[in-house]
């Protein structure tokens, strides 16, 4: 897996067709990021209404704050958005640099695509938000709402990412199959994922960055028990 990530950074700094899709990539991830804050914003204010403007701040205040943590919490949701947009592309560019002998991939439709980043949206929101005060009351135990955030958005982004990636080449039930042989490793990576969204600037990569490195993982699996052909199938 670090093999993964370090495959992936190093393309990104090397491929002009990569970056290309960074920049694309980074616009919307903005647009996004701005729009939920601003979302979350316009409903902050319609509770500060009252007559004691001394409760209007204090409601500003606290507000705000929460405005903030609800950004870094929701920020997976907003680039799987951009990654269902751009995945595609993303692979195809990888593949085509490291595993020319793949061919190309059948792809999903955009639709599809699009589809997949509204659920991992939908999905990313109403859990976060219905365990936003276990997030809370874990905080006190010496940083449990960290690994219980990423734990859950790290089991959420890998699925949506591999998912993604692996429908390109292979029918739902395979998906699913190579998917559950190999929770372990797809869960880590998700958690890597979710845990560069959370940092400054490199968030802006995640769904570059990410995309390719699940490329990557998905070349190494292994098989399921269940009889099915490869993920990589034979030149």
């Amino acid at each position: 897996m670090v093999r993964a990530f370090e495959l992936a950074f190093t393309q990104l700094t090397t491929d002009p067709k990569l970056r290309g899709v960074l920049w694309q990539s980074l616009l919307l991830s903005l647009v996004l990021q701005i729009g939920l804050i601003a979302l979350a914003w316009w409903g902050l204010e319609s509770f500060t209404t009252f007559k004691w403007q001394i409760l209007n701040s204090a409601i500003r205040w606290l507000g705000g704050s929460a405005v903030i943590v609800l950004a870094v919490l929701l920020f997976p949701a907003s680039f799987g958005i951009v990654v269902s947009i751009f995945m595609e592309r993303i692979a195809d560019i990888v593949e085509s640099k490291h595993y020319p002998q793949l061919g190309r991939a059948r792809g999903i439709s955009i639709w599809t695509g699009v589809w997949t980043g509204v659920a991992f949206l939908v999905a990313v929101i109403l859990l976060n938000l219905l365990l936003l005060v276990p997030y809370l009351i874990a905080l006190i135990f010496f940083g449990a709402g960290a690994v219980l955030f990423y734990a859950l958005n790290g089991w959420l982004t890998a699925r949506m990412y591999y998912e993604q990636v692996a429908l390109r080449r292979r029918s739902p039930a395979d998906v699913k199959a190579w998917r559950k042989a190999n929770a372990g490793i797809l869960w880590l990576t998700g958690i890597v994922i979710v845990f560069l969204g959370t940092i400054p600037v490199l968030n802006l990569l995640v769904p570059v960055v990410g995309t390719a490195a699940m490329v990557h993982v998905a070349q190494t699996l292994k098989a399921p028990a269940a009889p099915g052909r490869p993920f990589n199938p034979p030149a």
